[in-house]
């Protein structure tokens, strides 16, 4: 059994994108926004909100206009980025109106996943294109019902489900064609979050407002295996052992349940492809996307991660993020050609490490402007996604498998819609 490494088709896809980042300001323009910066605000200063302000701020064609947070952290993320602050969007709206300033042209969403749908729908109202965190909404139909009325403003919507900007994600997929036909996968999520990460947002300890590791993690590696793989066709799930004891918050809620720690998947995909997945976030394993790739400063990095995803073929394997490439030779006849190359060096002892988020702003500026027009993870994607979160609970609450409904059978909350069409 031989085995490649394929880096460079990572280290070549980021050095075209950041040539495509730094030529950006010199493509040809769509009137309206060439004339000046595209002005975004940020809503939500918790952990991914200042990291969005931080690529908004790097970028010269780009300006952060204002900070929206009512929490104690809004105030110094604000004066770190020198922006303006408000504590709600109301707020905002009355200020532009109030001094004769233009809206923002688009905003970021990164707040509890209970409220992207309100959020949302007040930005679109006044036309502003949103980059919504995922998941999009913490239902299927709340979901239909936001992209429904983004499309009905002619607003852009783009779902953070940052993951699919990843190099290590781009290079193993434009490989999937060495494996041969696609027979089984297997994937691993697994680190300890430790009790500072309920403590700062207590929503991410309650079941009612979309907390625990299935909504708030699973759902990434899922919208990454259907990336990859294609749509999620049935799925098993069984949750495993609940450790903590402590729901982290002081709020009254209707049920004490405490927010599950993730749970051990089997899946099937409409291709075929069969797979395991293991998610959890308390136990102690280096094992997870975050960890292999570095892409999170606030999950240590650790160069010796292999195999969090492999990806089983009839002519190959592939395991990421180690991204090699396994060939049997010599029992295949005419098997599929392993690339050569100069530098086996892994991306992640580079000096620069990957930018997701870079990546994904830099897809959201270019629709904004026209120079793309295919959004690429859209808010369908983002629905198939949460489909899948719910067959893995109805799976859970049954103890038996579950298909994964169609999106086709998921309808508008026409009652929401309607308060916000006459505007």
């Amino acid at each position: 059994m031989d085995s490649t490494d394929f880096f460079n088709d990572v280290t070549e896809y980021s050095s075209a994108t950041i040539a495509d980042i730094s030529s950006l300001s010199n493509n040809n323009a769509d009137s309206g926004y060439r004339s000046g910066k595209i002005s975004f605000i940020v809503i939500g200063a918790g952990l991914i909100g200042p990291r969005h302000a931080a690529h908004i701020v790097a970028r010269p064609d780009c300006e952060l206009f204002a900070i929206v947070d009512h929490s104690a952290k809004g105030p110094k993320v604000a004066e770190q980025f020198d922006s303006l602050l408000f504590k709600n969007l109301s707020e905002m709206f009355s200020y532009c109106e109030y001094n004769n300033v233009p809206y923002p042209t688009a905003a970021i969403i990164a707040t509890p996943n209970h409220t992207h749908v309100k959020l949302g729908i007040e930005l679109a109202s006044k036309g502003i294109h949103l980059l919504v965190e995922k998941p999009l909404a913490s239902n299927t139909q709340d979901c239909m019902t936001l992209i429904s009325y983004c499309n009905h403003k002619n607003v852009k919507l783009l779902v953070g489900h940052h993951r699919r900007f990843n190099p290590y994600i781009i290079a193993t997929k434009n490989n999937l064609d060495k494996l041969g036909r696609l027979v089984a996968m297997q994937g691993t999520w697994t680190l300890c979050k430790p009790p500072s990460y309920f403590l700062d947002k207590p929503w991410r300890s309650s079941v009612e407002l979309g907390g625990g590791t299935l909504l708030i993690n699973l759902i990434h590696d899922l919208d990454l295996l259907q990336y990859l793989l294609g749509p999620i066709e049935k799925v098993y799930a069984e949750l495993l052992t609940k450790q903590r004891t402590d729901r982290f918050d002081e709020q009254s809620f209707a049920s004490n349940e405490l927010v599950d720690e993730g749970a051990v998947l089997t899946l099937k995909f409409a291709n075929g492809c069969c797979g395991t997945f293991i998610c959890s976030d308390n136990v102690t394993s280096p094992f997870s996307f975050e960890a292999g790739t570095g892409e999170n400063p606030t999950v240590p990095f650790n160069d010796e991660v292999s195999g969090f995803y492999r990806i089983f073929g009839s002519h190959g394997t592939i395991s990421v993020p180690d991204l090699k490439l396994y060939h049997q030779y010599e029992l295949l006849p005419s098997p599929s050609p392993s690339p050569n190359y100069k530098d086996d060096s892994p991306i992640h002892r580079f000096r620069e490490k990957p930018k997701p988020f870079d990546l994904q702003l830099d897809h959201f500026v270019n629709l904004i402007r026209g120079d793309e027009t295919e959004v690429k993870c859209t808010g369908e994607d983002a629905v198939r996604a949460l489909l899948c979160i719910e067959a893995v609970t109805k799976s859970i609450e049954t103890g038996m498998p579950q298909y994964v409904e169609s999106i086709d059978n998921i309808k508008v909350d026409v009652d929401m819609l309607n308060d916000f069409m006459e505007t």
